[in-house]
């Protein structure tokens, strides 16, 4: 039985396609255990501060800041990153947005990478893909000029994240140590726990009722906000709240 197949039993729902068999297994009760941890963010998260437009949180502005064209890497997709705590120095920068064999990798990575895949959809050459995606960003970006405050798999996977938002999660330091994920370290092994979340059912339902409890206190306080428009981006930004408090 694929690790998928054991995913989508244990939760109830739909079959998962499987993960590639290099990835490592997820490891025993840690699916569990992030559910529970999901539905406790989602319970208590309050996406009308995040998503304020009046705030200072990065809202869905790391998600619309234009041009974002989904083959092509430019200065406005480093300018997203800073939404997220993240500075590129000069010497990434270059590497990034200027011809040459490190910008090339970057951009034969991000085409090769589907566009309209959900992460829960992924088969495993996609997902093998998005996992290329990210190791090409970090070949561009992991600098001593790279400045943040997390690692450079970190800051690759935001821009990662970026381009194929239906496809990657954010990666956090914070969140990757509340999923229990901190002693692995290991990006894939986040990529299927957060896959397992966005195809729960229990915790869709509690991103819907997230939402909801927002738009109904932000009316009241007069609060104006644009929401992310995938399940995936507001479920990293319930974990990375309910993280970060």
């Amino acid at each position: 039985m694929a690790r998928g197949d054991v995913v989508g039993c244990r939760y109830g729902h739909r079959m998962l396609p499987p993960v590639p068999d290099t990835w490592p297994p997820v490891p025993d009760g840690l699916l569990d255990a992030a559910h529970r941890t999901a539905l406790d963010a989602l319970s208590l998260v309050r996406f009308e501060r995040y998503y304020d437009v009046a705030g200072n949180y990065a809202g869905a502005t790391f998600a619309s800041i234009e041009p974002n064209d989904p083959m092509d890497v430019t200065a406005a997709d480093l300018h997203a990153l800073t939404m997220l705590a993240i500075t590129v120095g000069p010497g990434a920068t270059r590497r990034v947005l200027e011809d040459g064999p490190v910008r090339d990798g970057l951009l034969a990575a991000l085409i090769a990478t589907p566009t309209g895949t959900d992460l829960v959809d992924a088969s495993a050459a996609e997902l093998d893909a998005a996992w290329d995606l990210t190791n090409k960003a970090r070949a561009a970006l992991a600098d001593p000029t790279t400045k943040s405050e997390s690692d450079p798999w970190v800051t690759a996977a935001k821009l990662a994240a970026r381009k194929r938002p239906r496809l990657l999660p954010v990666r956090d330091t914070l969140v990757r140590r509340l999923l229990g994920l901190e002693p692995a370290r290991d990006g894939r092994l986040e990529i299927q726990v957060i896959r397992s979340l966005v195809a729960d059912p229990a915790v869709l339902d509690a991103i819907e009722a997230a939402l909801a409890r927002a738009r109904t206190t932000a009316a009241a306080e007069g609060r104006t906000c644009v929401y992310d428009t995938t399940e995936l981006r507001l479920l990293d930004v319930a974990l990375w709240m309910h993280a970060a408090r």
